[in-house]
């Protein structure tokens, strides 16, 4: 069995695009409906938040109070879970208008958590 950890905080690799606050600046009804894999092995070092409407320094100083990668991996590592899942994903939450995101994203991720064969996720709202 594998599971995944899905964060709405707005957490992306620091090699990846960031996410688009101007989205929300602009129109504070409107977020960026896209989102971010994060490995199982991310570290808190790896990533940055992007997000306007929570304190991002908390996460920045460790992302296991947003996205608990090396919990899941403890818990793995006692037998409580199965798997952690190879895949984790980040979005910006705060979506008060999500057709995109049910539209674009949702499906994408599904999709992808398939492929990998997840049958549970832990969501983690921000």
């Amino acid at each position: 069995m594998h599971g995944l950890d899905c964060e709405f905080g707005g957490v992306a690799l620091k090699t990846d695009q960031p996410f688009d606050q101007d989205i929300e600046r602009r129109d504070p009804w409107s977020s960026d409906p896209s989102y971010r894999v994060l490995a199982r092995g991310t570290a808190t070092g790896d990533v940055r938040v992007y997000h306007v409407h929570i304190n991002t320094s908390f996460a920045q100083q460790d992302l296991n109070s947003v996205m608990p990668l090396e919990r899941l991996s403890q818990l793995e590592a006692q037998g409580e879970i199965g798997h952690s899942a190879p895949s984790h994903y980040s979005y910006m939450g705060y979506t008060v208008r999500p057709d995109a995101l049910l539209r674009d994203t949702v499906p994408d991720i599904i999709g992808r958590l398939r492929q990998e064969q997840v049958e549970a996720v832990v969501l983690v709202p921000v």
